[in-house]
């Protein structure tokens, strides 16, 4: 019995969302607003390890030198196996396994965790446990790149690609969780409509709205909170 969102996405969804994107996920000359925002980054190379959560493919992760131009080791996880496959195919450089955000495949720490428009389809039931696992795969000094849908205020979403389960998304300002705990600092954030491929496209309404930011864990506060 399927009984969480994250289940929903792990048997079957994931991979249905995948297949509906693969192709302009595969596009190398789509513009990014992750990437773009990390290139502006004045420390970026000293950026060597990454990991992106829901990484789909690994399209970012494939493109990532474009903007960080010292990484060595790019891994990754996504709940559709199929995506998975599809990426280690592609790219063997890559580190691509199946997995969760509540639950991460990878036990080490990394200079820069991406979790790009993955935190809204995060069932409630497991969020603090999401949020804390991110967090843990940050390393101290290093850097979390959130992007995610920016409304005025938290609000719920039915997920019109399943109407026979109750899935929804949940868009709120998930920066504000990190920055909340005192470990992490706002260096930079990027406002933008959802679907801007780079063209300047404006929201139509509040629920239209997404953004990038760009947060920062010292090692003084990750010591300071740790005692």
């Amino acid at each position: 019995m399927l009984t969480t969102q994250d289940d929903v996405f792990g048997k079957s969804e994931g991979d249905a969302w995948f297949q509906r994107n693969v192709a302009c996920l595969s596009d190398v000359d789509h513009p990014d607003r992750m990437l773009d925002i990390l290139s502006r980054l004045d420390e970026r190379e000293g950026i060597n390890s990454v990991c992106e959560v829901g990484c789909a493919h690994g399209w970012r992760l494939a493109r990532l030198p474009e903007a960080l131009p010292n990484v060595q080791r790019r891994a990754g996880f996504d709940l559709s196996a199929a995506a998975i496959e599809d990426g280690m195919r592609r790219c063997p450089e890559l580190e691509l396994r199946v997995g969760g955000a509540s639950a991460p495949p990878f036990h080490e720490q990394f200079d820069l965790v991406i979790v790009n428009f993955v935190l809204h389809w995060v069932d409630r039931s497991l969020l603090l446990k999401t949020l804390a696992a991110v967090d843990d795969l940050v390393a101290p000094g290093g850097w979390l790149a959130v992007g995610d849908f920016l409304p005025d205020s938290p609000c719920r979403r039915r997920y019109h690609h399943r109407p026979d389960v109750e899935l929804y998304t949940y868009k709120q300002d998930y920066s504000a969780a990190f920055t909340a705990t005192g470990l992490y600092r706002e260096v930079s954030r990027s406002v933008h409509h959802h679907a801007d491929t780079g063209h300047g496209l404006q929201a139509a309404d509040a629920g239209d709205r997404a953004v990038c930011v760009l947060l920062h864990k010292p090692v003084q506060a990750y010591a300071e909170q740790r005692g």
